[in-house]
């Protein structure tokens, strides 16, 4: 990628009027504290294997799959979100988050400046990256991959700068750590291994195979260093091939013009736009990682922030060229009036001062957000010394497990593949969406559940309500207790309502 130097005049207090309303936008984009649903087991999960010095190799906080090997892809993570918290509550969880993010923008805007020379594009480019960035950057521990993948990338632009190419050995330590982070760390081989590729085909050495095996053997051997070895790949491809994720799971569903989705598929589109239309050369695996970055995109929401970090440097490097060619086109040389161009920044300006007082919490903590949570119901089973083996929602089993283990075992959390086989999912969903003709009973039955949470809009809600086997106990807005009748004797009599709580973290 050759890079030509910005030929196009473009008014300064439009530009730092522009990048300050940015930056703007970029706070309240990231600036978002809810607590997702997989913080609660996150922070349970990190929590335990911090006290116990150790990680748990087998199953033991559900009755579905207990005893079942657990692959835990993500302990790493765990163990620093839960001594973030542990050490300063609410606020080591802002601080690790808000570290990483800026991390994250820090990274991103370098691989901009690397591929983009008009300082216009650059602002724009990185606006819209974080327009599709943002609403993955929440509370969970993608934000990892999402940083290793950020540094990558900036390691292979950076040595190309120099006309170079990036350590193999400083590569594979970085997926060393990667490995035992997050799963993604499949997704930062491939990417390195394009990029490997193309830099074996152009530089012209007799040892070309000696250093395409080193260059993939050492990379993959570091990701076997993570406490599952060679489980870890197992585990990926087995999440990865698994349809009930796509089916059920709404992050893992295909593109669909749903609201959220929409600045994704407007960059996406716009970075297309570019690549065809900046009138510059198309780099190999630019071209490739721009294919692979808009399949996946499409293939699942979880992907549309992948998909903007495998594009960035497309996106950067041919924007620039597009708005410098219109640039050129529009200005003939011409200059604007200072008026106009004072009124714009002014009006940015305001804009800025808007975006960054909305952006702005009422207090800073973690919040719960608007997800419903089952707040009263696990109080109520507190308040009633329940025990036993609870029949949960996938989103439900997290927060139970946080506040009710080890009294209460779950049926499913998200943890979801890394612990749950396809048999057990299958039957949480069918419980949850295709219940009818008696189906929940005999799930509940199967897996000797004691008591279960249920949703309103669960499908076999009146079938449950007739059983004389199974008794409703109690009801909050969005989950209802049905226990089965031989466990009421266990029960203290009558039975005690918790004190009102609003949802909060934790």
């Amino acid at each position: 990628m050759k890079i030509s130097e910005p030929a196009t005049h473009f008014p300064k207090p439009l530009l730092w009027s522009l990048g300050l309303l940015s930056a703007a936008i970029l706070f309240k984009l990231f600036n978002q504290l809810n607590a997702d649903y997989d913080l609660w087991w996150h922070i349970f999960i990190g929590k335990d294997i911090i006290l116990k010095g150790a990680l748990e190799r087998y199953d033991i906080y559900s009755f579905t799959a207990a005893g079942q090997p657990y692959i835990n892809h993500e302990w790493l993570s765990e163990i620093i979100m839960a001594g973030a918290y542990l050490l300063f509550g609410d606020a080591g969880l802002l601080l690790w988050r808000w570290s990483t993010v800026i991390l994250i923008i820090l990274l991103s805007f370098n691989l901009i400046r690397l591929l983009a020379r008009h300082n216009l594009s650059r602002i724009i480019t990185g606006l819209c990256a974080g327009v599709v960035l943002g609403p993955g950057i929440s509370f969970r521990v993608q934000i990892f991959s999402f940083f290793f993948l950020l540094v990558l990338l900036n390691l292979i632009y950076m040595k190309r700068a120099r006309d170079g190419f990036p350590s193999v050995y400083g590569v594979s330590l970085l997926f060393v750590f990667w490995a035992n982070l997050h799963g993604a760390v499949v997704l930062g081989l491939l990417v390195w291994f394009v990029y490997v590729l193309e830099h074996i085909y152009l530089i012209n050495r007799n040892n070309r195979l000696k250093v395409l095996l080193l260059s993939i053997l050492f990379p993959t051997a570091a990701t076997l260093i993570n406490p599952y070895g060679p489980g870890l790949w197992k585990f990926v491809y087995h999440e990865l091939s698994n349809p009930l994720s796509a089916k059920y799971i709404t992050e893992w569903q295909r593109f669909a013009f749903a609201p959220r989705e929409i600045p994704f598929f407007g960059v996406m589109v716009v970075t297309w736009a570019s690549y065809f239309f900046s009138g510059r050369e198309k780099g190999r695996s630019e071209t490739v990682m721009l294919c692979i970055a808009s399949v996946m995109g499409i293939m699942s929401v979880r992907n549309t922030p992948l998909f903007v970090i495998l594009a960035l440097p497309s996106m950067a490097f041919h924007f620039d060229g597009l708005l410098q060619r219109l640039l050129n086109k529009a200005g003939r040389g011409q200059r604007l009036s200072p008026i106009p161009i004072r009124i714009c920044a002014l009006l940015f300006v305001g804009l800025s001062v808007f975006f960054f007082i909305r952006g702005l919490p009422d207090r800073w903590e973690v919040s719960a957000g608007m997800d419903p949570i089952p707040v009263q119901t696990a109080a109520f089973l507190k308040e009633n010394g329940f025990k036993g083996n609870l029949w949960v929602p996938l989103h439900f089993g997290g927060y139970a497990l946080f506040h009710l283990y080890p009294d209460i075992s779950v049926s499913i959390d998200g943890r979801w593949a890394m612990v749950y086989n396809r048999n057990i999912m299958k039957d949480s969903m069918d419980f949850s969406f295709h219940g009818t003709g008696a189906k929940w009973k005999k799930i509940l039955e199967k897996y000797e559940a004691d008591f279960a949470m249920v949703e309103p809009g669960n499908p076999a809600l009146e079938e449950m309500s007739r059983d004389l086997n199974w008794v409703w106990v109690f009801h909050e807005n969005h989950v209802g207790l049905l226990v089965k009748k031989d466990y009421l004797p266990l029960l203290p009599s009558p039975l005690k309502l918790p004190e009102k709580m609003p949802p909060a973290w934790p």
